[in-house]
């Protein structure tokens, strides 16, 4: 069954602890819808900072399959779409530093995965123009990640309002339950790295074919999502005349361990960001966000 959650565009922005209620929900469907995060005045913000970074020539299109493995049993999408995507802003824009180190956000993300102190794992930007964004085929973000634990959280921020439309992500409900998937190809749903992954990890599949629900997350402009590293998550393409943005931050349980090139070839190498196999992640490029206290 796939349901389709609507949005309200409260205009309240949160800044209240989560419930009780909200982690249960977080806890057995591997997502939850926060509420409205961001006013007015920061989304456009926000979106002026994107819209310089991608005239730098910095961004990637996710959807370039010459960035890939070559994969199993996918299949390619029709020719022109893309999907835009820069790394990491939060390093050079004082916009995207204060975003990523939002206390609210840092407490949330604690609360949800259940430790004292969570650190920066990355922010992101993704961009899906009109008539032309692309699919993003099922996947989990853990899959992508140089980490020995799952221990990572991602909240999506919706820049614009987000419809079924124009490229609204979908949520296999419960999926985090089931355990590390292989890598996915996000153009073509193929899955890799069936060789260096433990034969007990296998690809992901259509949701509905091993009897999980989905929910289709139509959001307004501001309003977040949180989601586990391991959910299994989709998103469609953006068929109407309006662009669809996001901005992406993602946090990880400090102490989880630095896997390094071994797991997988990051943005950022082992020895660019301080850390050998088997370190607890830290350092510059992983810093402790500070997070709201209780209320």
């Amino acid at each position: 069954m796939t349901t389709v959650s609507g949005f309200e565009r409260p205009g309240t922005v949160r800044n209240d602890a989560l419930s009780g209620e909200e982690i249960l929900q977080f806890t057995e469907n591997g997502f939850l819808r926060v509420g409205r995060v961001l006013s007015d005045e920061k989304l456009e913000q926000i979106r002026l900072e994107i819209a310089k970074f991608r005239k730098t020539g910095e961004e990637i299109d996710l959807l370039d399959l010459s960035q890939w493995e070559v994969g199993e049993g996918g299949v390619p999408q029709e020719p022109g779409k893309t999907v835009a995507f820069l790394f990491n802003l939060w390093r050079t824009s004082p916009v995207y530093r204060t975003l990523i180190m939002d206390e609210r956000f840092a407490l949330w993300s604690s609360q949800v995965l259940g430790c004292r102190d969570v650190r920066v794992l990355e922010d992101n930007a993704l961009s899906k123009d009109p008539l032309s964004g692309g699919e993003l085929k099922w996947h989990q973000d853990f899959s992508y990640w140089p980490l020995a634990q799952p221990n990572a959280v991602t909240l999506w921020i919706a820049l614009d309002d987000v419809t079924l439309e124009n490229g609204a992500m979908h949520m296999a409900v419960g999926s985090h339950l089931l355990g590390e998937r292989l890598p996915t190809v996000f153009g073509t749903g193929a899955s890799y790295f069936k060789d260096r992954r433990p034969k007990s990890v296998m690809p992901i599949v259509e949701p509905h074919s091993v009897g999980l629900d989905t929910e289709v997350m139509t959001l307004g402009a501001g309003e977040a999502t949180l989601h586990h590293s391991l959910t299994w998550h989709a998103s469609g393409p953006n068929n109407t005349n309006d662009p669809r943005r996001a901005a992406v931050c993602r946090y990880v349980a400090d102490g989880t361990i630095w896997l390094g090139e071994r797991r997988y070839e990051y943005n950022y190498s082992s020895s660019e960001v301080g850390l050998n196999l088997g370190d607890p992640i830290g350092g510059a490029y992983f810093p402790v966000v500070k997070k709201k206290e209780l209320v």
